[in-house]
């Protein structure tokens, strides 16, 4: 994290290849940062010249070449200067000493002292702090300054910054904590890191604040309120980098935009990046999505957190994470202190995060009202389903989860039958629920988890189908690694015309006993009016490895028996088959566990 001060370099950019990436970019819904790292992603610039770009976006945004300024406001620049900072050894040399140059400690003219913090400011020129000779703006900043230490450090527990008074360089001179207003040009302001500390906790740093002087084009009527947040989301900023300085950037902007909601509830800044995250639930809490803007989103996590354990949390993960584990693993420690698990929390996240914006129920977020709804992976209208799921590239990853809607089209079915077939428990842990919502009156609600077996496999039915408007299966993959987790489901809505006498609903109910070694027996129902029925069993390759049933049956309960040999004669491979029913095109599958 040192940092030394060399005479700029300018390095001339090269405008025609970045007007063919704008050209194909929409550059008005991307920051400048990401602007920058799609121009390199295209090959249009090698990676010294994007670190180089990114640096002039962030430390001089007035001297960063006009094919690369986004239309887009990024809210924070930390997660650059980090990624500036750690970029910096691999560099050429001319372009590390240049960027050092921009790097340089910025500079005001006055400085106004508090209890905890000096306020850099200027009184005329580019930098000019908004209102002067009016304080009335200076000195909210120092009152947010001080209602972010009360909360962040006093109340919340977070470690306070380390002083840079020690510094190689001197720091700027004090024991106390620097914020400098400066021309952000793009950014509501950062917190830049400087020197490692020596000690515990091994990986802090100090640091200081740059915040805007007016925040002119930010979509505020004023500046104070962009101010407040931007204060109390880069103090917290600083006071990650006393518990760890390396941690991910996504927690890390994951829990200041936390921090300045909780700080400063009523300006509900936060709100305007949800969409980015609920967007795209597939993807995983740590996704970045090309615009920038999605680590801003995912805050919704420790929202969640916040409310539905506890708000110690926070600071309770961050003070693990001053352990050699990753960001994931030192939640889990947390949260299984209290009596819960990482998986556990994420699985009732996702059903959380249905509940959002017109499906709010006023029993999940708190202001989940506002919120933004989550997309929905695939809907359906009619029936059966037989094999379902994403469409390529939609399949959950890791920490995502997926909706799929089932909508009622109106037809005379009391119930609807819902088969889930997930990875087996033991390799990879899956979940699936169902949510439910009415039309009249318009209501939503939990309708339960879908129990899964060792081989997650499970199936449900909702009775009374034709008082839903739909029922949504939420699918989580709740594993911190492995993406694009795969499962299938089955639905059938169930038929009540029956003319009369007993009614007979079409069901495959399973295999007993399963696993198997020397045979197991599938029971299934044949639907009134009997029909042709087909029992196979086949492979996990989809190939047939025997028929066990083929012929017309009456309707009522049945049951196949398979020994485990297949249609030659020869005793089947321990492994998985499946067991597939059908009866006059409507079909249901179960998978089977072979031993030998």
């Amino acid at each position: 994290m040192h940092r030394t001060a060399t005479p700029v370099i300018l390095v001339l950019v090269l405008a025609l290849a970045a007007t063919s990436v704008t050209a194909r970019t929409g550059i008005q819904d991307m920051t400048s940062s990401a602007l920058i790292r799609e121009a390199y992603r295209q090959g249009a610039i090698d990676k010294s010249r994007m670190i180089l770009l990114s640096a002039y976006a962030l430390y001089a945004p007035s001297e960063l070449p006009e094919a690369y300024r986004g239309g887009a406001i990024d809210k924070c620049g930390t997660p650059l200067a980090i990624e500036i900072a750690d970029a910096l050894p691999e560099l050429p040399h001319d372009v590390a000493e240049e960027i050092r140059g921009l790097r340089d400690r910025p500079t005001n003219t006055t400085y106004y002292d508090t209890e905890h913090f000096r306020i850099h400011y200027d009184t005329s020129g580019s930098k000019k702090i908004y209102g002067w000779p009016n304080t009335s703006y200076r000195d909210a900043i120092a009152a947010a300054a001080e209602n972010s230490w009360a909360t962040e450090i006093d109340d919340w527990g977070f470690r306070q910054p380390p002083s840079d008074s020690g510094d190689p360089d001197g720091g700027d001179g004090g024991p106390l904590y620097d914020i400098y207003v400066q021309n952000c040009s793009g950014y509501y302001g950062y917190c830049q890191g400087c020197y490692t500390q020596p000690g515990a906790p091994s990986n802090d740093c100090s640091s200081y604040v740059v915040i805007d002087n007016d925040y002119a084009g930010f979509g505020y009527p004023n500046p104070v309120d962009p101010m407040k947040v931007t204060v109390a989301h880069e103090f917290n900023h600083a006071c990650q980098m006393a518990h760890d300085y390396t941690e991910g950037t996504w927690y890390m902007e994951c829990t200041a935009v936390w921090a300045e909601d909780h700080v400063y509830d009523d300006i509900n800044d936060y709100l305007q990046y949800l969409s980015f995250f609920f967007n795209s639930p597939y993807r995983s809490l740590e996704y970045e999505d090309g615009t920038g803007l999605r680590v801003y989103g995912s805050t919704v996590w420790n929202f969640f957190l916040g409310e539905h354990v506890s708000v110690d949390v926070i600071p309770e993960i961050w003070y693990q994470c001053e352990n050699p584990n990753g960001t994931y693993e030192a939640m889990n420690v947390v949260l299984t202190a209290r009596g819960t698990s990482l998986a556990d929390e994420f699985n009732e996240f996702a059903i959380w995060n249905w509940f959002t914006g017109t499906r709010d129920d006023g029993e999940h977020y708190e202001e989940g009202a506002s919120y933004p709804l989550a997309s929905l992976t695939r809907t359906y209208g009619s029936y059966p389903i037989v094999d379902g799921g994403p469409s390529t590239g939609y399949y959950p990853d890791h920490m995502a989860a997926n909706y799929i809607r089932f909508t009622n089209p109106d037809e005379d079915y009391v119930s609807l039958h819902v088969s889930y077939d997930g990875p087996m428990l033991a390799t990879r842990p899956n979940r699936a629920y169902l949510n439910w919502k009415t039309a009249t009156p318009v209501d939503s609600g939990e309708y339960g988890e879908i129990s899964l077996n060792p081989w997650g496999n499970g199936d449900v039915t909702i009775d009374e189908w034709h008082q839903y408007s739909n029922v949504t299966l939420v699918v989580t993959n709740p594993n911190t690694s492995g993406d694009d987790m795969d499962y299938s489901y089955d639905v059938e809505q169930m038929n009540v015309g029956v003319p009369s006498g007993e009614e007979h609903l079409f069901a495959m109910r399973g295999a007993s006993p399963n696993p198997f070694t020397a045979g197991t027996s599938l029971s299934y129902t044949v639907p009134s009016g009997g029909g042709h029925v087909r029992v196979g069993i086949y492979d996990v390759a989809g190939r047939l490895v025997r028929d066990l049933v083929s012929e017309q049956m009456p309707a009522g309960d049945a049951i196949a028996r398979w020994d485990g040999i297949d249609g030659a004669g020869r005793r089947v491979a321990s492994g998985i088959y499946f067991a597939r029913l059908d009866i006059d095109g409507r079909t249901a599958c179960g998978k089977l566990v072979a031993l030998r």
